[in-house]
């Protein structure tokens, strides 16, 4: 037996089996890990299930007689050193016969009363696993009560205690030993969880991930503890990343604090960056949350720490509240609004639809410029009221400058009665139904809104002697093929006839594309699917839209009031066009998921009216560009004289008021037909011009 030992133990192959064997020992009695455990068969794993069972009732009943022991004899050795230590020019044996002996009566009854506080405090009830500062404090205290009771009960039965600085060197003593016991315990208590392979790092299949923590507060140290704990996790974290700048350069459990989290960029490639874990309850910094963003699309992992909030609610992790700018591939075309919106102060201004997204971002930006007077007038009560409160909420100074009417734009005699209240300046005309699909069956409300409130507001600017009103139109009326796409593009036609009647008026009109983040549109709709956890719902897999944001649009709308010219069309910068499933992957990204895995995606068809791919400006309409950056105008045709086109206001709103949605759509579909041979005679016309320039220069 020996020699085969001997042979095990000194032959290369001997030992390489024999490291195998004692391997699969230790990984019996102690690895926990789920790789392993995947890895077992039937019988490994039953003899593991029977073996921890033991292990489990022999820990549950032992452990406190364990510590009792060990807590007494942790006093006894503490009481022994310290004397040894006080009277160190003294044999033991006298030291015991002078010191100890006489004490021995009262040793016991001093041992159960500091066993007995150790309980008090807990000590002997704790899941070590999880121990932390709150159990050193414990150790502290019940030491130091303990410690006073000994010192009282050698006074009540031997008359006489030990020398202070004897008791002094047993308290730190019984300190330090009690507490490597407990430091052991949580040892073994993860060791037990995880196997023995937390408490070692070579042993791994793969190289851990390089990792870098952004938040070095309470919530990231829990992360460093929980991946140095779990060796399956595989993360080496490589720093901290915190904006408090008295962290910057300290130690967090052996990680350094990199810098803030401005360094994001620097520290990726200078430290081999492999996975990101954000611990921060939330980034205010747009760039930083962008920084991240790209990270993610770079192919870095970016994790997340769910807050406790969220995860009690059901809420979904999300990686930041990004703001929709994180969706734009562009740098927004954000123009200095105090040098262009001058203006605008001291001058009575009117916003109508208020209440929506463009009409109230108008008012937020518009109040901000200190007009006279802002009138909010809008037909929906609730968001009148929701933005009136917002603005007399957040410009207290300017309070009694902010007013509001309740009115339907279509309402000629209402709509001139509040243009004689307030006697408007400027006004920006932001009313319109804007939902394609909605349009489609409703017709005739859409005349009424869109075609007839347009008509009433731009007249009551011409009877009222408004200086100049803004028209926010659509690109879906640069080539209409839907009931919305054609009353907008009748209000740019209606604008156009104003100008001609009411020439000391400014009739100015701005088309763009879609607006990020406004109500009903698809990121608000894409962020309440994804919360529900999916499907995310798209039209068409190639279908593509202009975007911007909302900022970024009114301030060009602001901007084009200023400078715009009447009877000019102006169109915003939009970049270029975003395919929607995309943007839909993005925002998958932004909330912390997985397009490809944690989301589904489902495909339901083009509705009604809508286009695959929408167009800035039709075939015939010419885009020229401006001083202005973000700015163009578009040149365009005349498709009716001012006369042609009241008639046609006139013949619609007598249709559409008798409720008649056949008749209406047959009227705006001969109106797009007269249209669309104006459009055909304008192309043929510059095609001969071509031809004629082509020969003239042959010639």
């Amino acid at each position: 037996m020996g020699l085969r030992l001997l042979q095990l133990l000194y032959s290369r192959d001997g030992q390489r089996r024999f490291r195998i064997e004692l391997d699969a020992y230790f990984a019996l009695v102690w690895d926990r890990s789920p790789k392993v455990r995947q890895k077992e068969t039937g019988a490994t794993m039953m003899d593991r299930e029977k073996l921890h069972q033991l292990f489990k009732r022999a820990k549950s009943c032992f452990a406190v007689p364990i510590l009792l022991t060990a807590d007494s004899t942790a006093l006894v050795l503490s009481i022994i050193t310290a004397l040894m230590l006080r009277f160190e020019y003294l044999p033991w044996h006298k030291i015991y016969e002078c010191c100890l002996r006489g004490h021995l009566s009262s040793l016991p009854l001093a041992l159960a009363f500091y066993l007995g506080v150790f309980a008090a405090f807990r000590l002997y009830r704790c899941a070590w696993r999880f121990a932390s500062l709150d159990i050193l404090w414990g150790i502290i205290c019940a030491n130091t009560i303990g410690i006073v009771g000994l010192v009282s009960i050698q006074y009540i039965v031997d008359g006489y205690a030990f020398p202070r600085s004897v008791l002094v060197i047993t308290w730190a003593g019984s300190i330090i030993l009690t507490g490597a016991e407990r430091v052991i315990l949580r040892i073994l208590s993860i060791a037990s969880c995880y196997g023995m392979r937390s408490l070692q790092v070579i042993r791994r299949e793969a190289p851990p991930k390089r990792t870098l923590i952004l938040g070095a507060a309470v919530d990231g140290v829990s992360v460093l503890r929980a991946l140095r704990e779990d060796p399956d996790l595989n993360y080496n974290v490589v720093g901290f990343l915190d904006d408090d700048p008295s962290k910057t350069g300290l130690y967090i459990g052996g990680v350094r604090v990199l810098g803030p989290l401005a360094d994001l960029k620097q520290v990726l490639t200078s430290h081999n960056i492999d996975t990101i874990i954000v611990a921060l309850p939330e980034i205010s910094d747009g760039q930083i949350r962008r920084d991240i963003v790209e990270c993610r699309r770079n192919g870095v992992p970016v994790k997340v720490v769910p807050r406790i909030s969220d995860v009690l609610t059901g809420k979904p992790i999300r990686l930041v509240d990004f703001s929709v700018e994180d969706l734009l591939k562009r740098t927004p075309s954000l123009t200095n609004i105090a040098e262009i919106g001058t203006y605008l102060t001291d001058k009575r201004v009117l916003v109508t639809g208020a209440g929506g997204s463009i009409g109230s971002e108008l008012c937020r930006q518009i109040i901000s410029l200190r007009p006279a007077s802002l009138v909010l007038l809008g037909h929906g009560e609730n968001s009148i009221h929701q933005i009136y409160r917002e603005l007399q909420a957040g410009y207290q100074e300017l309070a009694d400058r902010i007013q509001y009417a309740i009115a339907s734009v279509s309402n000629a005699s209402r709509i001139n009665q509040v243009f004689e209240q307030h006697q408007p300046q400027v006004v920006f005309h932001a009313a319109a139904h804007k939902h394609v699909p909605m349009m489609e069956s409703n017709e005739q409300e859409a005349v009424h809104n869109n075609v007839i409130g347009t008509r009433c507001v731009a007249e009551a600017c011409g009877r009222w002697g408004v200086e100049r009103v803004v028209l926010i139109s659509t690109d879906k009326a640069a080539d209409p093929c839907c009931v919305m796409g054609a009353t907008k593009w009748l209000c740019e036609e209606v604008f156009r006839a104003m100008a001609h009647y009411w020439t000391e008026t400014a009739y100015i009109a701005v088309r763009f594309g879609n607006v990020l983040g406004s109500r009903g549109s698809v990121v608000p709709i894409f962020c309440e699917q994804i919360e529900r956890g999916g499907p995310v719902t798209l039209t068409h897999p190639e279908m593509t839209r202009y975007f911007m944001t909302v900022t970024e649009a009114v301030r060009l709308v602001l901007q084009a009031g200023a400078v715009g010219k009447s009877d000019e069309l102006y169109l915003l910068d939009m970049g270029k066009p975003v395919k929607i499933v995309e943007l839909a992957k993005e925002i998958v990204r932004l909330n912390g998921l997985d397009p490809e895995t944690d989301i589904e995606f489902e495909y339901t068809g083009i509705r009604p009216g809508e286009k695959l791919h929408e167009q800035l400006v039709s075939d015939t309409e010419i885009i020229e560009p401006t001083c202005w950056k973000g700015l163009s105008v578009i040149r365009r045709p005349q498709y009716f004289t001012p006369a042609q086109m009241m008639d046609a206001l006139r013949q619609l709103e007598n249709v559409a008021n008798r409720g008649s949605a056949t008749e209406t759509r047959k009227i705006l579909d001969e109106l797009l037909a007269r249209r669309r041979s104006k459009c055909e005679a304008v192309s043929q016309a510059e095609s001969w011009k071509q031809e004629s320039r082509l020969l003239a220069g042959a010639e």
